[in-house]
């Protein structure tokens, strides 16, 4: 029996008194659950702060791809809170993820990279 593996991990500090760091690890195909899980931790992170500002790192080395369904979660978080991420750094494999990961740059006010090294998401974050 082979078992399927999926989901999303979600790290998130605080830094300072508006900016998030988080760390976001996403594994195999992700569903419309796997966002239901993850976006309530987001949001309350982020809570009462009135303008906070989200720095993304993005583990997509495991990912193979997007449910329709949570396709559209993922587009539903970008117009909440799109707004409030000034960077995200997508780590992963060339091709399609780095392709999505352009798209993502041209459609929301976040910059948006892609890398193939964690090291250099982690430096570009800082910058």
């Amino acid at each position: 029996m082979t078992v399927l593996r999926h989901g999303l991990t979600i790290g998130v500090e605080r830094h300072g008194k508006d900016d998030f760091f988080v760390v976001l690890k996403v594994t195999g195909t992700l569903t419309h659950e796997d966002y239901e899980r993850m976006v309530p931790v987001l949001e309350g992170a982020i809570a009462g702060v009135s303008d906070p500002d989200i720095y993304m790192l993005v583990d997509a080395t495991e990912l193979d791809g997007w449910e329709a369904r949570a396709m559209w979660d993922d587009l539903k978080l970008g117009i909440r809170h799109g707004r409030h991420f000034e960077k995200i750094a997508v780590f992963g494999r060339p091709g399609w993820q780095e392709w999505m990961t352009k798209l993502a740059d041209w459609f929301t006010p976040a910059d948006a990279r892609f890398f193939v090294d964690r090291q250099d998401a982690l430096e570009w974050l800082g910058d």
